[in-house]
């Protein structure tokens, strides 16, 4: 892989001394600048951060991840700049032709695949702009679930998808502290804007992760039909309103929620296995094996394979 000598990171963390070391292992050796903004560590973070030869820099928290991020981005001097989180890795196998993108005028910004990582597999996929152009007018804006996307086309930039891999640890790495500071601050920003349903779907998302099934369905059922929404995050919210259903046992409703068909292998896989298994507790096992064997279903990256193949096993023994 040619070495990416136009490409920086910058990274914002605080006590991610557990975490840190994947992040800029997996930046190291190509990336020609590593910015890193603490934003008040009480544990060894900075002491790791000092070992990579990184720019390590500090600034008060002051609950903007937007005025930190931007705080970073001042501070690169790279021609284009990659932003990770201290709970993710770039996947540097996915970085291969990177520079055929890079090398574009008229790009601004480039969107990357974001797995969630979860038990091993991939909890649930989407895409960011993680990766563009240093440019004075490119910043980020909003105090949680910043965006930068806005800026770079009223830079008069393009952005577009790339193979680009970013994995998420997250969720793996659950801590109640971030759960409750994201919650906190998702609802401080809807408070000043009550009708923003980018707010309120990433409200849902953080709510369901946290256990708070009604709170997370009162959310993101207010969402579903909106026009200003992705296709991938309309059917995202579908996919977590099915599985706050079948947690409560409700499988007609799981099944209204997935009413519906996906161009994403992955993400119809997975609708395929939670329909399977509203049918399954339902002992419908017939109709439940036929989504279960679905090819989507056993190609899904969001679909645990182990436990689809207990699903299998379990429900086989009923149609002898």
């Amino acid at each position: 892989m040619p070495h990416l000598s136009s490409l920086g990171a910058a990274i914002i963390v605080k006590n991610a001394e557990s975490s840190i070391i994947r992040a800029l292992d997996s930046l190291s050796g190509f990336a020609e600048q590593i910015v890193v903004v603490d934003t008040g560590s009480t544990d060894h973070t900075p002491q790791i951060c000092s070992r990579f030869g990184i720019e390590l820099h500090f600034h008060k928290w002051t609950d903007s991840f937007s005025e930190a991020r931007n705080y970073a981005l001042e501070r690169m001097r790279t021609d284009w700049v990659i932003q990770l989180d201290a709970d993710e890795e770039l996947d540097r196998s996915s970085l291969e032709n990177i520079s055929e993108f890079l090398s574009n005028p008229n790009l601004g910004g480039l969107h990357t695949q974001i797995w969630n990582v979860l038990d091993g597999g991939i909890e649930s996929e989407h895409r960011y702009t993680r990766i563009f152009r240093r440019h004075p007018d490119i910043r980020y804006e909003g105090a949680i679930h910043e965006q930068i996307a806005g800026s770079i086309y009223a830079a008069g930039f393009e952005i577009i998808d790339s193979p680009v891999i970013i994995r998420h640890f997250g969720y793996a790495e659950h801590s109640p502290e971030k759960i409750e500071r994201n919650t906190a601050l998702l609802h401080k920003e809807l408070a000043d804007n009550p009708q923003d349903k980018w707010l309120t779907y990433h409200l849902g998302l953080t709510e369901c992760a946290a256990g708070n099934h009604q709170d997370a369905k009162l959310h993101l059922e207010s969402i579903v039909d909106s026009p200003e929404l992705s296709t991938e995050q309309i059917e995202t919210a579908r996919l977590r309103l099915a599985q706050i259903a079948l947690a409560a046992g409700e499988s007609d409703n799981v099944r209204s929620w997935l009413d519906f068909n996906s161009t994403d292998i992955h993400r119809e896989g997975l609708r395929q296995f939670n329909l399977g298994a509203s049918y399954a507790i339902q002992k419908e096992f017939r109709k439940a094996i036929s989504c279960f064997s679905d090819e989507t279903t056993s190609n899904s990256r969001l679909v645990n394979q182990l436990e689809l193949q207990s699903f299998i096993d379990g429900i086989s023994v009923f149609l002898i």
